[in-house]
């Protein structure tokens, strides 16, 4: 015990020199300059990109000016780049955007106008099974949502809860509502989305499936967050 107290003394007691003379010279070796390392010894605090850096904001008013395909645009972008930025990168898969418990697809018009973007999360990764209780991950990609619609304000939500063919259908809608619910609570609770901007909240069961089966089909089991402008676009 003794030789292990000594030893890690002894290395304490290096770092702590290279510390002193990395932060009180010139000419510092390239080690010194590392990220890593300057949060280590605390002699520089390395700039940190913030989520907003990456997500972008428009002001009220926006969106008049430049109308509902470029505000929302501009949105989607910011979205995908706050997403890839921390750590759910995209794949390109049958016109929509894949990532690890997450899917972002544009709604575009006939003339390909972006009208809406939807943003499908993960049944298996967003409750545990049989229950509307939001997982980490979950709130983690909710939160993503919740930024962007605080940083675009003029922007509303609809959200709408999905089961599998598994089961009795008045519990599988009595779940789906519930998990819309619980989703509409955390945007509420610890984004601040005011009610107004819900314009739908419901669940449907199996009444929209992605895969039409009657079996435990994991596509069918979804949260989907539409998230469009205050303006109504016919």
């Amino acid at each position: 015990m003794l030789k292990k107290n000594y030893s890690y003394n002894v290395l304490n007691s290096i770092l702590l020199m290279l510390t002193v003379v990395s932060c009180n010279t010139t000419g510092k070796p390239e080690w010194a300059e590392s990220v890593a390392f300057q949060k280590f010894c605390g002699c520089v605090t390395p700039k940190e990109d913030k989520a907003g850096d990456h997500l972008g904001s428009l002001p009220e008013g926006s969106l008049d000016k430049m109308g509902t395909s470029e505000y929302l645009e501009k949105l989607y972008k910011g979205l995908r780049s706050d997403f890839e930025h921390t750590g759910t990168p995209f794949e390109e898969v049958g016109g929509s955007l894949v990532g690890k418990g997450v899917e972002l697809k544009r709604i575009e018009d006939d003339e390909k106008r972006l009208r809406e973007l939807l943003i499908v999360i993960d049944g298996d990764v967003a409750f545990p099974s049989g229950k509307s209780t939001l997982t980490p991950k979950a709130k983690e990609l909710i939160a993503k949502v919740g930024d962007a619609m605080e940083a675009y304000p003029e922007t509303n939500c609809r959200i709408g809860g999905h089961t599998d063919s598994v089961g009795a259908f008045s519990m599988n809608l009595k779940l789906s509502k519930e998990r819309s619910q619980s989703v509409k609570l955390e945007l509420k609770l610890i984004h601040r989305i005011v009610e107004a901007r819900f314009k739908e909240v419901d669940g449907f069961a199996d009444l929209h499936k992605i895969v039409d089966t009657m079996l435990a089909e994991k596509k069918n089991r979804r949260t989907e967050i539409y998230v469009g402008t205050v303006r109504i676009v016919y």
